[in-house]
């Protein structure tokens, strides 16, 4: 059996005794290996399926950094291949809203901007009661403010928006099943999120009428051509010129809300008229 040789080390002044244990085949004391921590036992229950979503998040955006960016001479950038409607359903529905916490955050400065916007450039909006679809409802802000100024809400999103009324307040999952006409189809920050940018509009287009209103706002990219997962369309104005038989309203802004001509981080777009029907063919 190997003798096992222990060095005693002379103590220094303020510090404690060492002794270091050698084998007769070491030249370098025995270490021990640390012991192996579990990180994700120390995330408290209520938070791991958000850490969970995170992750995954994480690892669907290395997937969207994977495609190509294509360039439509109608206005718009698009990613090639464009993504399945499998893996974007999946991505929606246990992903997106899973990794944030904002939903509970209903009403932004963006959202009062909006419907102040709204207001101004059709102030008889309120007169009577309308019938909204609110496209990529999220967190719901302008829906509550056209809510309480007594307008049917239709909240459209993959992931359900917080269900905070009884009356007026409806939750659409697939826009196949509307069959009726909508005074105000508003999206922010949505149409860089859908599938098909023809089959969305189309739709658009059967569920409106002639004094159907139109609002929109999305990212501006005509300066920025990369990819921004989970987006697959990137606007310029050119679109919604080519798109819409006229429109009120069709600036670029900046953070503070300042027209910025083709400059802005984002595109606001307000029309009352129709999709060029040559478009949806």
């Amino acid at each position: 059996m190997d003798q096992i040789q222990t060095i005693e080390q002379p103590a220094q002044p303020g510090v404690s005794e060492q002794t270091t244990t050698l084998t007769p085949d070491q030249s370098q004391p025995v270490t021990q290996e640390e012991p192996k921590v579990d990180f994700k036992s120390l995330i408290p229950d209520e938070y791991k399926g958000r850490v969970n979503s995170i992750y995954k998040k994480q690892q669907y955006g290395k997937k969207f950094l994977k495609f190509n960016l294509k360039y439509n001479d109608l206005g718009f950038y698009y990613l090639d291949p464009i993504p399945t409607k499998v893996f974007l359903n999946k991505y929606y529905e246990e992903i997106y809203w899973q990794s944030r916490s904002d939903k509970n955050y209903p009403i932004r400065l963006r959202d009062i901007e909006h419907y102040k916007l709204l207001k101004k450039i059709y102030p008889d909006f309120d007169k009577d009661s309308k019938k909204v679809l609110n496209f990529g409802a999220g967190h719901g802000g302008l829906s509550i403010l056209l809510y309480v100024a007594n307008h049917k809400i239709y909240n459209f999103d993959f992931g359900q928006t917080n269900n905070l009324f009884s009356e007026r307040w409806n939750q659409v999952n697939d826009l196949c099943k509307i069959d009726s006409k909508f005074d105000l189809i508003y999206g922010s920050h949505s149409l860089e999120h859908v599938q098909n940018i023809k089959e969305t509009m189309k739709k658009f287009d059967e569920i409106s009428h002639e004094n159907t209103i139109y609002f929109f706002e999305v990212p501006n990219c005509i300066n920025s051509k990369k990819i921004v997962p989970p987006h697959t369309y990137y606007f310029t104005r050119k679109f919604f010129y080519n798109y819409f038989e006229k429109y009120d309203y069709c600036e670029t802004l900046d953070n503070s809300g300042i027209k910025k001509n083709d400059e802005g981080v984002v595109i606001r777009f307000l029309s009352k008229s129709r999709v060029k029907k040559n478009l949806l063919k």
